[in-house]
């Protein structure tokens, strides 16, 4: 496929569907669903993961899918690529709650690492080095080094099922749904109260007050580190300073769920990763209308308020309910049943769709 770098403004209202991979059919005969995605550092590569108990992985300048890695024995889940572009981390489904690193070329575990004795709901890499984060419906955070089995440090906190480094690597966000609070850590004293503690509770009573202190699905800094997303399965959107946490805006606009469990639940819903994402420069949130097609928000016209859509992206009758924006092309990757590349209308070449 055709990828570019131009500023995103000049492009984001353009974005079509470009290319779109058929999923992969259960047992059970009906379809498998995408549960994560993921891209490389260098946006060349795109994992997701399958709730058929697979990975596949995309070449995306190629536009085609290179592998599927069957993980039947441990199924898989929040598929992340580390700073090492062969190896992908990603969380077990089945068997037990550890976390598995898989090295592509050869498809064989490089570790394994064990802490959280519930399912785990997030994957968060450092951005800066080889540590990264993990939550867990244990009630656990835990702190890790990729090139050690054990964890370097764990917290006990109430629910926190999401989390989020910032752009520095020295700050992570950990969100508690229940008790409606973004808590803000030092990376360096992991172990300390936290800094700064970010109240959701008048947010929620104001804006989503049918669904207050649950179905929290993701948790985001922009590439500039001035804002934080914090996406509901539903009513829509907090954008949020990342500084003071004030509310920049709640983005509006969704119709409906997006038929996705938030990282806890017991509807038995296909799991996800959350519905909307920033762009590359920090300016755009992009994120699934509750049915077919994509919205697009402007957060420089935030009003410190509700936030109509600036643009919205047609699909083709494709659902989105996972939504993840290429780190460093102009292209960006939307998935139910199936993958779907989404580009510029000027940069499609040949489409298939």
């Amino acid at each position: 496929m055709a990828l570019q770098q131009q500023k995103v403004h000049d492009v984001i209202k353009q974005y079509r569907p470009a290319r779109q991979f058929p999923g992969s059919v259960r047992s059970d005969g009906g379809e498998s669903h995408i549960t994560s995605l993921d891209f490389d550092d260098m946006g060349d590569f795109l994992v997701a993961a399958c709730d058929d108990d697979t990975m596949q992985v995309y070449d995306v300048k190629e536009g085609k899918r290179t592998k599927t890695i069957p993980s039947k024995k441990y199924g898989i889940h929040l598929a992340r690529f580390t700073h090492h572009p062969r190896n992908v981390l990603f969380a077990s489904t089945k068997q037990d709650d550890s976390l598995r690193l898989l090295e592509l070329h050869n498809e064989s575990f490089v570790r394994y690492f064990s802490a959280h004795t519930a399912r785990v709901t997030c994957i968060a890499l450092s951005p800066g080095s080889d540590q990264f984060l993990s939550c867990g419906s244990d009630d656990m955070v835990c702190l890790w080094d990729l090139n050690s089995r054990s964890p370097q440090g764990k917290l006990k906190l109430v629910t926190p099922y999401l989390a989020a480094y910032d752009p520095s690597a020295n700050v992570m966000a950990i969100a508690s749904q229940s008790t409606s609070s973004i808590l803000m850590y030092d990376v360096r004293n992991f172990d300390k109260a936290p800094f700064a503690t970010f109240d959701m509770a008048e947010s929620e009573e104001r804006y989503t007050p049918t669904t207050k202190g649950r179905a929290w699905t993701k948790l985001e800094f922009s590439n500039d580190g001035k804002s934080m997303l914090l996406g509901t399965d539903y009513h829509g959107h907090f954008v949020l300073d990342a500084f003071d946490g004030a509310v920049k805006s709640f983005l509006v606009g969704k119709t409906n769920g997006s038929g996705r469990a938030a990282p806890v639940s017991t509807s038995g819903k296909p799991l996800g990763q959350g519905d909307a994402c920033f762009t590359q420069d920090g300016r755009y949130v992009v994120g699934g209308t509750g049915d077919q097609d994509l919205f697009v928000w402007d957060t420089l016209t935030a009003t410190g308020g509700r936030q109509e859509p600036t643009t919205k992206l047609t699909s083709r009758g494709i659902k989105s309910v996972i939504v993840q924006c290429n780190p460093r092309y102009n292209m960006l990757a939307t998935a139910d049943t199936r993958v779907c590349m989404w580009l510029p209308g000027d940069q499609i070449k040949n489409p298939d769709l």
